[in-house]
């Protein structure tokens, strides 16, 4: 990923993948492909980079935009987990029943 500086703008260079947590309470994300499901306390999300689940409390959408790919999040960010596999959820649902 290449970060270029325009005075005290950055811009990122179109199709990478890019994360910003602020506090563990606000996060942004680019290259978001889908939200695949979502509640207060999860959301399992494909990016460029595969599918990604994020864990905390009290979690929301603060700005979605499926064109551009971007993604912010409020609330109490307390995990990210990366599953590089395209079928991460099935994988995890069958882990969950039989370990």
């Amino acid at each position: 990923m290449t970060l270029h500086q325009e005075s005290n703008r950055y811009t990122i260079t179109s199709g990478d993948h890019l994360v910003t947590v602020r506090n563990r309470k606000r996060m942004d994300m680019t290259s978001v492909k889908e939200i695949e499901r979502f509640d207060q306390e999860e959301f399992y999300v494909r990016t460029a980079q595969g599918h990604l689940l994020i864990r905390g409390e009290e979690l929301r959408i603060v700005h979605l935009d499926v064109d551009k790919g971007l993604l912010t999040l409020e609330g109490n960010v307390k995990a990210l987990q990366y599953d590089d596999e395209d079928n991460g959820l099935s994988k995890g649902f069958l882990h969950k029943l039989f370990g």
